[in-house]
């Protein structure tokens, strides 16, 4: 059986990951929705990215729609894109500046 040794630097310092109380899990749970969030405003741009970029001037070249139909229906779509973007990313910054606020509370030594 392999045995862990502490390094010298790391001699009497206690590297326990805090016990954690109802507040702190109530602010990680903040983060993990956040994170959530973050996913399903990435995968709303990415589809509507798909759907401006792709399927709507494939439609326009088989024929099914009319090409001054699909100019129009791109417009909002790549709007939607744009906006679900911005928010992925505001999200993921206020995300990370919770993790920033949250994470050095539970774990009191962060790097090693």
């Amino acid at each position: 059986m392999r045995r862990f040794v502490v390094p010298n630097d790391l001699q009497g310092v206690d590297l326990e990951i805090a016990s954690l109380t109802e507040a702190e899990w109530v602010r990680l749970s903040e983060l993990v929705a956040h994170l959530w969030v973050f996913a399903a405003a990435l995968v709303g741009a990415g589809a509507s990215y798909i759907v401006a970029h792709g399927l709507v001037p494939s439609l326009a070249l088989t024929g099914d729609v009319d090409s001054h139909v699909a100019r129009r229906l791109r417009m909002p779509i790549y709007a939607f894109a744009a906006f679900s973007f911005t928010a992925a990313v505001a999200i993921a910054v206020k995300a990370v500046l919770l993790a920033i606020d949250i994470l050095p509370e539970i774990f009191p030594r962060m790097l090693i």
